[in-house]
């Protein structure tokens, strides 16, 4: 006979805020640094995931009909759990259909995270015809909300 016993512990979820408009940007807008953040402690097994992306800004209007990749540097994570076939290193965390109805498409990718204390993040954001966060001359800005889902040691 098997039984399902539910956990003693619950999983501990975190929300982290990333506003484009509190980074450093590149001149190209693709590059997006935040340096600014408190301390942010990774412990046991932890996953990151994408719960919402805003564009917003002046040159929201071009944004539309693209899609958009981001890409998450300067974190930590278990490289056995995650491939990209772009061959590049920088993990994408989040693609984006961004159209006139403003659709989301994200795919569900997450980010096994190591233990690490993280007080830098940076986000890559490019779209399909390879450019960042302005068209026309307009500055497009995103908040991107990043989950953390730390699992207790017995999952």
């Amino acid at each position: 006979m098997y039984e399902i016993k539910k956990p003693d512990k619950q999983p501990i979820y975190k929300n982290i805020w990333l506003r484009t408009i509190d980074a450093s940007a590149s001149s190209d807008r693709k590059t997006f640094t935040f340096n600014n953040i408190p301390v942010i402690q990774i412990r046991n097994n932890t996953i990151l995931k994408v719960n919402s992306v805003t564009f917003y800004g002046d040159g929201v209007n071009q944004a539309n009909d693209h899609n958009w990749t981001i890409k998450l540097d300067r974190i930590g994570y278990n490289k056995n759990y995650y491939f990209n076939s772009d061959r590049n290193n920088i993990p994408t965390i989040c693609t984006v259909n961004y159209d006139t109805k403003k659709s989301l498409q994200n795919g569900l990718m997450s980010l096994h995270l190591n233990n690490q204390d993280i007080n830098e993040i940076v986000l890559f954001v490019e779209s399909d015809d390879n450019h960042g966060l302005a068209k026309q001359s307009q500055d497009i800005d995103i908040d991107i909300c990043l989950v953390l889902c730390e699992y207790p040691e017995e999952y």
